[in-house]
């Protein structure tokens, strides 16, 4: 595993609520702001195999919703918590550093 820090953007750039996808190192990323805690995991869902940046981000019950089947994820650590999805998407640390929103790979 990587120790290195990657920017995905600047913190305000990404408004309160919502879901981005991101492309670094090969890896498609989505990060989530929840009330300005970050989070971050692969974007592409387990089961249909859509991406979760374009579902609906549920900061209530710190869910993304797939667009595809309604498969439900725990953004926060990646579990799976919604049927059809059963299996986890992989979870990164994020920090933010003098305003950027880092992901460690």
């Amino acid at each position: 595993m990587s120790t290195s820090w990657s920017t995905l953007c600047a913190a305000e750039d990404l408004p309160d609520g919502e879901a981005r996808a991101f492309e670094i190192e090969g890896a498609r990323l989505c990060l989530v702001n929840d009330a300005g805690s970050y989070f971050c995991v692969d974007d592409l869902c387990t089961h249909g195999k859509a991406y979760l940046s374009e579902g609906y981000c549920d900061t209530e019950d710190c869910v993304l919703e797939c667009p595809l089947h309604g498969g439900l994820f725990d953004y926060r650590n990646g579990e799976a918590c919604g049927e059809p999805a059963e299996k986890p998407v992989k979870s990164y640390a994020v920090r933010v550093a003098d305003g950027h929103v880092q992901v460690q790979l």
